[in-house]
């Protein structure tokens, strides 16, 4: 018994030439993409870099107590539309995200009815965050109206840039 035949032939000539043609025109189509910039055309998210500062236990006018300071001293201008800032209480493990009001030109986080303020806000002195944007130099003031963060915790403060879903900034700061 002959496990192989001489007159039958295992795979045809045309199939062989057809799959070259097919990698060949995937190949072509690779490469064009990236001549002519379709490849490029991905967003990146932008470079931050933030310094984060313990504010003195402190109330400010609306009867708030400041948290902490962040200030953007390097990397690019941050348009706030753009932006959730996060911050995570690690004794717990409780999350805030703070999101753009471009009405009050400042991030916020749940409003509460009985207070009638938000909750957790984030916002700048004189023009800053007024143009929307966070500019390198510019100090974000990170309050808390009631006492959800108690002072001698360790805070996770994260900058998340909405189009790309990357986090451009994440650091710790010790609230006293």
């Amino acid at each position: 018994m002959k496990l192989f035949r001489k007159d039958k032939k295992g795979v045809s000539p045309v199939i062989g030439v057809i799959l070259m043609v097919a990698i060949t025109v995937i190949l072509a189509a690779v490469i064009a993409s990236f001549v002519f910039g379709m490849g490029s055309k991905v967003k990146s998210a932008p470079q931050a870099q933030f310094m984060l500062e313990d504010a003195p236990q402190s109330v400010n006018s609306s009867g708030s107590s400041i948290l902490f300071y962040a200030t953007l001293y390097g990397g690019e201008d941050l348009k706030c539309n753009d932006l959730k800032l996060q911050v995570v209480d690690t004794s717990n493990g409780k999350s805030y995200l703070l999101t753009w009001n471009s009405s009050i030109d400042c991030f916020v986080y749940n409003w509460n009815k009985t207070l009638g303020k938000y909750e957790m806000y984030a916002y700048g002195d004189g023009n800053v965050l007024k143009d929307g944007i966070i500019n390198v130099g510019d100090m974000i003031k990170i309050n808390q109206t009631r006492p959800l963060i108690s002072s001698g915790t360790t805070i996770e403060f994260r900058v998340i840039h909405i189009p790309t879903g990357t986090v451009i900034y994440d650091g710790r700061v010790l609230v006293n």
